[in-house]
């Protein structure tokens, strides 16, 4: 076999296996960036009239990222201050975030009025400023 099929079967051939990625899909590992931020799965997505609001149950997307969510979870102010993007060129949105301590492994987000949830089963980027860990 020719060097030249030999490169274009190793270069391109991978390619052509992986599946193609939609916007909702976030291909990196975001701690490999910056490790506050975790690439997320919405477990629930629920909205409130009075007061208008909407919540979103969450867990983190990759396992090996279990256990830096939960750090992050813990060390978050209740109701402190996160940012999340839905999707790879989405901007980044306002909103609080609270630990479950009743469900293992999850989170809530607690988005104001006017900012679109993202729907269930989708993957989102959250972000914790450092101002929202508490000292420690």
């Amino acid at each position: 076999m020719c060097r030249a099929v030999r490169q274009f079967r190793i270069l391109v051939v991978p390619l052509l296996i992986l599946p193609a990625a939609g916007a909702e899909q976030l291909q990196h590992r975001p701690d490999q960036q910056n490790p506050r931020v975790v690439a997320c799965r919405v477990r629930e997505a629920h909205t409130s009239q009075a007061p208008a609001a909407g919540l979103v149950v969450f867990s983190q997307r990759d396992k090996a990222d279990a256990q830096r969510l939960g750090v992050l979870l813990r060390a978050a102010q209740d109701g402190g201050a996160v940012e999340f993007r839905s999707g790879e060129d989405g901007a980044w949105q306002p909103g609080s975030v609270a630990r479950l301590k009743s469900c293992f492994g999850r989170g809530l987000l607690i988005l104001p009025a006017g900012v679109t949830l993202p729907a269930a089963g989708t993957t989102f980027l959250l972000r914790f400023p450092v101002a929202t860990l508490k000292p420690g």
